[in-house]
């Protein structure tokens, strides 16, 4: 059988996305666990943040928003729900305690300071968000909050978090 050259390049090119194909399988995404939880401040739920989870080991970021109870349910970077196993970092940013008259300002918006390089490696961050430490809204009420820890455990977690 005698292939003219759109022939071969078509096979030629159904070869190449087949090869590429192969090499960016989804086999680097570690195990990951269903996680739910809530946010407390003082035994009331604290709603309309953000929750962030960083595994201190390998994979990706993890997040969810707390709803008016404090709830959130977790889903990993690609989209998939769940998290990580294995020990995490926990950043909050936003949200006030639930029936708050006044609920905070919304965050000034601060310029990433991370390299594209480092994004690459695993520790991306949203876009926006100021990349350690303390953040103030425009009232002077904290809007990012770090250093909680959390532990992911294989199968259903139910995790709760004070601030």
């Amino acid at each position: 059988m005698k292939m003219n050259h759109v022939s071969k390049l078509s096979l030629g090119l159904a070869m190449f996305l087949l090869v590429g194909t192969l090499g960016c399988s989804r086999s680097d995404k570690p195990s990951l666990a269903e996680v739910k939880g809530k946010l407390m401040k003082e035994g009331k739920p604290f709603v309309n943040a953000q929750v962030e989870f960083y595994p201190t080991v390998n994979g990706a970021a993890s997040y969810g928003e707390t709803d008016e109870t404090g709830s959130f349910t977790l889903y990993y970077s690609t989209g998939d729900p769940g998290a990580a196993i294995g020990d995490h970092k926990v950043t909050v940013i936003g949200g006030h305690v639930a029936g708050d008259p006044s609920p905070p300002a919304p965050a000034e918006t601060i310029a990433p300071t991370i390299s594209t390089e480092e994004m690459a490696e695993g520790t991306l961050q949203p876009v926006g968000m100021a990349p350690q430490g303390r953040s103030r809204s425009k009232d002077g009420s904290p809007s990012r909050v770090e250093g909680l820890t959390a532990k992911v455990e294989s199968g259903p977690n139910e995790i709760i978090l004070s601030l």
